[in-house]
């Protein structure tokens, strides 16, 4: 984010969420297991939540430039797009006494 405006970043993926839930890429199933009752490879009708959900940060790359990032992820049903979700987060440095913070900062 520079000058109030998120900038492209060069990356754009496409991915099968049930088959990447089923490999644990990134522990996205661990993270859903625990905080959701969200199954993306069984959706039947009902209400769904995300409580609370951190993921394991040691799965990331290790090199990912600091600074604020939104990510739009655009879900489709044979070709056609369903719905939009975006995610807003930022990428920061350690503080100097990071052990001392919480693990559950925003209680």
């Amino acid at each position: 984010m520079m000058s109030n405006e998120y900038r492209f970043f060069p990356v754009t993926v496409k991915v099968n969420v049930c088959a990447e839930y089923t490999k644990n890429t990134s522990g996205l199933r661990d993270i859903m297991s625990k905080m959701s009752n969200f199954k993306p490879c069984d959706l039947e009708k009902g209400t769904y939540y995300i409580k609370n959900a951190m993921p394991d940060f040691s799965e990331f790359p290790p090199q990912m430039p600091r600074g604020q990032y939104k990510a739009v992820g655009t879900f489709t049903y044979r070709s056609y797009p369903f719905y939009v979700l975006e995610f807003y987060g930022k990428i920061k440095d350690k503080p100097i006494d990071w052990k001392k913070i919480p693990k559950r900062i925003w209680d």
